[in-house]
């Protein structure tokens, strides 16, 4: 369970319990004691309110471990201060007690003037933090206008807490400033500070009680008509026109209780009309009163001729651009009403007049106020006040549901901004919030009497309603209880005090419980443990002679360890490719019941020693913009990807797992190490082939805007035949080695069949995270990944072999440590996967490893030669192998140097195109470097 920050706040005047379900407190109402009977216990009550006997102080921590108790720095006072018990105490209460000044020094607060502040509500809403450093209770400050800038002031008291905060230098809960003008601000921060309003509260018991939340949800409903227009501003909606039923707004939510309402704000002097439209269930039902011919919800702003201003409403009310006080008549199926405030006493009552006529925003209501009348409202300048308008002199029927209608009857009507929906919770049980403490020490909640509060729970928190039951052993009642099965707990170490998530403070009431101290198994603790792989581990999961049995499970699966089934969890630890924390979950259980306890154990990767020869400490460095490296020549004598410049089809090879012997068969294989920046477009990593226009035939590996790589083989405008590889953008900015080999096969557009393509080819992905570290894993050449086929493969591939985009398009963004191209001999078998992991992984070992000193086959001919040796000419343009860097004469202005011969310049060496110095870097590339 995570430790709970205790401290208090001479300047909110607040005790906080940060960590906790416990609100915070006044200073001075909070008292600590040593509990009677638990040695690393203590109680926390507050002495201003009491049980319902009357007597007894209100308790919010019935047995507080004092090992979780931190400072306000998050220090812990046992561990890390040394507290013992006593001092533990001591502390608390004289936190609580904590006297002294305001913010500044004499009563007048701190200075805000040019300063930029922010206030935000934490993730409990219980506090509200500023970015000044400071935080308060919630509905303990409020904000006030003091001559055209705004002080915040203790709610109670006289107390100044910050001056001469600036409107438009002030930000609110998303980090936005807040917008409007001072009044604006006003009521926004106070709304801020203050939790609620809510408008229904759920009977209950004094000790249990909750109250439903009618926050408005976003409605995002329809504007409706042929004048509608979204227009540049700010605002979402404007009509274009001065018609009576041609645009207008209609929600998608409907209301049908006593006190649900609509808000939204509006801007511009114009003519508007606000009212309900009945839903088509509720006009077809009869529900309507007048005029059926007005009530119609199909004619509201339907532009039909002869309708006006009344059609669609049940009853409305307007504001008309001619007013200066905006109130103006009513319009619908029935306008029988009674005058509000904000009408008859305009000039007093309609507060927001200024912004009316201004073309500022003013807040809207709409919507059946608490005994079902219609009725239209306007925000005042405090925070939660409404100003009623007009409401019907009619309740709405029983079973009438209704939706928001809003006219737009003038070219200046805009609504602001997206109108929210306020329903109440109607269909909520009563609610009692129960928890048990069984065994000792393990608390577990929610628990309610009824399924209908625990579904009504489990639906509030984002559930669907479910719920399991528990019957307890030490329960002398023998009660079931049910807990939903959203945010249920039943593993706390102590008692919750109150439940937050239904909108307000539910106060939990304990089930008695008999003492369980020599029932249930006492809960597994151990604390957390580090080991490197490879280590043998011994962990004690039970003390000697135990009366109950054990269960052990780890997750995830592979640690190594074994439980021998008493006491002992053993084993050597297994390798891990990355950093890995193993949980350990350990079930006791007897007649009484059973307890679960759990700790991490976490396995670091150990680096193996690197014995490569090929050193990976540079790379180049593409950046788009036309920056590539290629061939100085084109000629096929040295490009293996050419394959000599034949153009017909290949038979197959007549043993599986071999190159083709067809005497045109040209196979070759080639091996990347990148590392992709996050740019989304489609770009060739590498390129053999003519370039971007039609009829040009391209052999490539790309990887698209989507971050998955494909190797395709084709001619642009007349198809592609395209393997994916695989996906890279879980991990973009890591390094990848892609390694393809075709063994020579060449098919006609006919029989370029997944089938046939899968079988000419060997694909593998490979990175420091694959199968234990640069494995090779499995070929990627199936069926299932040949997503585009049909293609022609014998037509001749010319032009350059590019690394880093198609010579002029495509361009890559991201690094190259390493290319290896290379002919494959015809009629032989095709490497072996210890091979593919050389090529990619330590090309210079591979060399000497797979080529020096072995036959091979020139890039131009279809026999082989033997004896390779680092330096020939006929060799040099048979393997190509480009360190990126790391060459002994790779430099800006050498270019990238084959590695066989690294003097040689008029065939094999990269040119830079479009690139500077700089872009040959260092690099780390872990399991490589």
């Amino acid at each position: 369970m995570a430790n709970i920050k205790i401290y208090g706040d001479i300047e909110s005047g607040s005790m906080f319990f940060v960590g906790s379900t416990v609100d915070p407190k006044p200073l001075g109402v909070v008292i600590a004691s040593e509990h009677p009977t638990r040695a690393d216990r203590i109680v926390i009550k507050r002495n201003d309110r009491f049980k319902r006997d009357k007597v007894s102080f209100r308790v919010l921590f019935r047995r507080l471990n004092i090992n979780r108790i931190c400072n306000k720095q998050g220090e812990e006072l046992v561990a890390t201060l040394g507290y013992d018990r006593a001092q533990v105490v001591e502390y608390i209460n004289a936190q609580s007690n904590l006297q002294g000044g305001t913010a500044g020094g004499d009563g007048s607060g701190t200075d805000m003037i040019g300063t930029d502040v922010s206030f935000k509500l934490d993730d409990t809403s219980t506090s509200i933090m500023i970015s000044s450093g400071h935080e308060f209770g919630v509905n303990t400050i409020k904000a006030i206008n003091n001559n055209g800038v705004i002080d915040i002031v203790s709610v109670l008291g006289d107390l100044v807490h910050f001056t001469n905060l600036e409107v438009g230098r002030i930000s609110g809960d998303d980090g936005n400033l807040i917008a409007g003008g001072i009044n604006d601000v006003i009521n926004y921060l106070n709304e801020l500070f203050t939790v609620g309003p809510f408008e229904q509260v759920v009977i209950s018991d004094p000790e249990a009680t909750t109250i439903a939340d009618v926050g408005g949800v976003d409605d995002n409903g329809t504007f409706k008509g042929v004048d509608a227009l979204d227009p540049i501003t700010d605002d979402l909606w404007q009509s274009m026109d001065s018609g009576t039923n041609d645009a207008g707004y209609l929600s998608t939510q409907d209301i049908d209780q006593a006190g649900e309402y609509f808000t939204f704000d509006i801007r511009g002097k114009g003519t508007y009309m606000f009212g309900l439209v009945h839903t088509d269930s509720s006009y077809n039902a009869g529900l309507y009163t007048g005029s059926s011919v007005y009530a119609d919800p199909s004619v509201f702003c339907n532009n039909a001729a002869g309708t006006n201003a009344n059609h669609g409403f049940q009853f409305a009310f307007g504001f008309h651009i001619g007013n200066a006080h905006a109130s103006w008549t009513l319009y619908g199926a029935n306008t029988a009403y009674r005058m509000g405030e904000a009408w008859y006493d305009h000039a007093n009552s309609f507060d927001m007049k200024d912004e009316w006529n201004a073309d500022q925003p003013v807040k809207m209501r709409v919507g059946l106020d608490n005994d079902g009348y219609i009725s239209v409202w306007s925000k005042g300048d405090e925070a939660g006040e409404w100003k009623l308008h007009a409401r019907t002199t009619y309740a709405a029927k029983e079973g009438a549901s209704f939706r928001l209608g809003i006219k737009l009857m003038s070219n200046n009507s805009r609504i602001n901004t997206m109108p929210k929906y306020h329903l109440l919770a109607a269909t909520a049980p009563t609610m009692y919030f129960r928890y048990i403490e069984s065994p000792d020490g393990n608390f577990e909640y929610p628990l309610f009497a009824t399924t209908e509060e625990a579904e009504y729970y489990d639906i509030q928190n984002g559930g669907t309603g479910t719920y399991h039951t528990h019957t307890y052993t030490d329960d002398p009642t023998n009660t079931t209880w049910y807990m939903p099965d959203t945010n249920g707990v039943m593993n706390g170490t102590s008692a919750p005090a109150f439940d937050m998530s239904l909108g307000s403070t539910a106060s939990y009431t304990e089930i008695t419980s008999l003492s369980n101290a020599d029932q249930a198994p006492p809960q597994f603790s151990q604390a957390d443990m580090t080991r490197q792989e490879g280590d043998s581990v011994i962990i004690q999961i039970n003390p000697a002679d135990t009366n109950y049995s054990t269960s052990v499970s780890i997750s995830p699966l592979g640690s190594g360890l074994v439980f021998d089934g008493g006491s002992i969890l053993m084993g050597t630890l297994n390798d891990v490719a990355v950093d890995t924390t193993y949980t350990i979950t350990v079930t006791r259980a007897n007649s009484y019941g059973s307890t679960t306890g759990s700790m991490d154990l976490t396995v670091t990767n150990v680096a193996p020693t690197q014995t490569q020869t090929t050193p990976f400490t540079k790379a180049l460095d593409f950046a788009g913009s036309n920056e590539y490296a290629v061939t100085v020549n084109a000629s096929a004598l040295s490009n293996p990807v050419r394959m000599d410049g034949v153009a017909m089809t290949t038979s197959a090879p007549t043993i599986a797992g071999n190159t083709s012997s067809d005497s045109n068969a040209r196979p070759w294989a080639t091996a990347i190490v990148f590392k992709a920046d996050g740019h989304n477009s489609n770009q060739h990593i590498w390129n053999q082939g003519e370039g971007a226009n039609n009829g040009d035939d391209n052999i490539y590996l790309r990887l698209s805007a989507a971050r998955n790589l494909y190797l395709g083989w084709g001619r642009e405008g007349d198809g592609i035949n395209e393997l994916e590889i695989g996906y890279i953008g879980g991990n973009i900015n890591g390094w990848w080695g892609v390694y393809i080999a075709h063994n020579g096969t060449r098919w006609s557009g006919s029989n370029a069949t997944a089938s046939n393509l899968a079988d000419s080819f060997d694909v593998r992905l490979m990175s420091n995270n694959t199968n234990g570290g640069w494995g090779v894993g499995s070929n990627l050449s199936t069926i299932a990944n040949w997503g585009q086929t049909g293609a022609r493969m014998d037509r001749a591939v010319n032009g350059y072999f590019s690394v880093g985009g198609r010579r002029g398009n495509r361009s890559f963004h991201g690094k190259v440590a390493s290319m290896v191209n290379t002919t494959l001999k015809r009629g032989d078998s095709m490497p072996t996967d210890a091979e593919i992991k050389e090529m990619v992984t330590d090309p210079i070992q591979w060399v000497t490893d797979y080529k020096v000193g072995e036959s091979y086959r020139p890039s131009h001919v279809d026999y082989n030669n033997s004896n390779f040796a680092l330096g020939g000419n006929s060799e040099t343009y048979s393997t190509s192998v480009w360190l990126m860097g790391d060459g002994t004469s790779d430099s800006y202005a050498n270019g990238m140097r084959n590695y066989i011969q690294p003097s040689e310049q008029n065939y094999t060496k990269l040119q830079l195109n479009s690139m500077v110095s700089n872009d040959i870097q260092s690099v780390t590339i872990q399991g490589l470097t």
